[in-house]
């Protein structure tokens, strides 16, 4: 693990929390919602197929949600919050020498509407942004991988794909990358340092 000169983070779920899914599984809990079509929407959302008016009002339908869609808006973009940890890490990697993508399934538009615009020094962090919706394909298909490889001119087996998502992650090492299934920030650390990297020097 240490030829490794390339980390590939995910988004939501780790460098920040999840948006989307935050909102449903809280109001899955407070109102009882299945909804076994969602990820089949959240899909089509990521390839850039619905926008973020397309999701509030999708979320309007379900039987107990009684907001606006302004007020459903303000809700989800409520769930999004920095592991300021995490941040500190990727800047140490990155000041390190090592290249830093961030790899998402998104639509570009919330990330140019809530994130660029709360957090203006997150572009700097990486050397490069993947987004689903901007590429029109979405993990775990194979070919956004590869495709993000390509971005970065780096080879399989000298990247670390970071995933809160089991399936994304044995996607990632199913193409000959090396995968780490994320928790938490203490955990990651743990990795770093079986792998080699500490920040002490």
């Amino acid at each position: 693990m240490n030829n490794i000169t390339t980390f590939i983070f995910d988004c939501f779920g780790v460098v920040c929390s999840p948006v989307l899914n935050g909102w449903y599984k809280d109001n899955r809990l407070k109102k009882g919602l299945v909804d076994e079509n969602l990820q089949h929407i959240f899909r089509q959302f990521d390839l850039g197929l619905l926008s973020e008016d397309d999701i509030a009002n999708y979320f309007l339908k379900y039987e107990g949600v009684n907001s606006t869609k302004e007020e459903i808006r303000k809700e989800i973009d409520s769930y999004l919050k920095m592991d300021e940890g995490l941040l500190e890490i990727i800047g140490k990697l990155k000041q390190k020498g090592f290249k830093i993508v961030l790899l998402s399934n998104a639509n570009n538009s919330f990330f140019e509407r809530k994130i660029y615009a709360e957090f203006p020094e997150f572009k700097s962090l990486f050397d490069e942004i993947v987004i689903s919706s901007v590429v029109e394909m979405v993990k775990p298909d194979p070919e956004i991988y590869l495709h993000t490889l390509d971005v970065i001119k780096s080879k399989p087996e000298e990247s670390l794909f970071i995933d809160d998502n089991k399936s994304n992650v044995d996607a990632a090492t199913a193409l000959g990358i090396h995968g780490f299934l994320f928790t938490d920030v203490n955990s990651f650390l743990k990795h770093l340092a079986v792998m080699g990297i500490n920040f002490s020097s």
